[in-house]
């Protein structure tokens, strides 16, 4: 959120205090948002009713009161929302992935288009790389748990992927399939061509830098106009409202 949040007011100038999120899941971005400013406002805006419920159970309700009144999550298409206008849109975690087809993505970027007042930016991130075109499982140990990646098909053709995330806990328990992602694996100049063709203005990237001696990510995004051929990266979108 920080990063989000830095990157909005030093290309806009001025403090951001109307956000959006889009495909928000538990509203965790949203409740970030309003804690860090009393004059923030966020509205999330999710298709899944069980999921929204989590999130005002779990995460909204952990607010102050002053603060849950500045949270509005909506149940609805995230194609069909406009009001109220916001600053910055966010899609995050890849989630417009969802959309396989270059016509439904235009009509959800259209209508972020009208969801965001002039002079706001809309901001999306983006897998990539030659891995995420493979089937492949990667585990990780966390604290108290292990989290495996678990991508199972790709299909060059039409570019999806289907990929499941399993957790595992320190009794010996499992959790199969927690999440299942079915998505097209965009391209960036696929977004950003899209995104000019809709008429958002100033469409850029910033890349991840990566440490010379292992070649992995810094977790600093700069701007830029050419990347590097990496295996795996993670990339942010940014395009303005005119």
């Amino acid at each position: 959120m920080r990063w989000l949040v830095n990157a909005y007011e030093r290309l806009a100038g001025h403090p951001l205090r109307h956000f959006r999120e889009d495909f928000c899941g538990t509203a965790a971005l949203s409740c970030a948002f309003v804690k860090r400013h009393p004059d923030n406002h966020a509205i999330g805006v999710d298709l899944d009713g069980p999921t929204l419920s989590w999130g005002m159970t779990h995460n909204v309700a952990a607010l102050t009161e002053e603060a849950r009144e500045r949270v509005a999550l909506v149940q609805a298409d995230v194609r069909d929302v406009t009001r109220p206008k916001v600053e910055l849109l966010a899609a995050a975690n890849f989630s417009w992935f969802v959309f396989h087809e270059r016509p439904a993505l235009k009509l959800y970027f259209e209508n972020a288009k009208r969801s965001i007042k002039s002079g706001g930016w809309l901001f999306l991130d983006l897998w990539g790389g030659s891995e995420s075109h493979a089937c492949h499982t990667e585990t990780r140990r966390l604290k108290g748990f292990t989290y495996t990646w678990d991508q199972v098909d790709f299909d060059p053709i039409n570019a999806r992927t289907v990929a499941h995330i399993h957790f595992g806990f320190r009794d010996g328990s499992k959790l199969k399939n927690a999440f299942t992602y079915d998505w097209r694996m965009w391209s960036i100049p696929e977004a950003t061509d899209l995104l000019r063709e809709v008429g958002f203005e100033d469409v850029h990237v910033y890349w991840e830098s990566a440490e010379p001696e292992t070649g992995k990510g810094t977790g600093i995004f700069r701007r830029r106009e050419i990347g590097t051929p990496d295996l795996s990266y993670v990339a942010y979108v940014m395009g303005r409202c005119p």
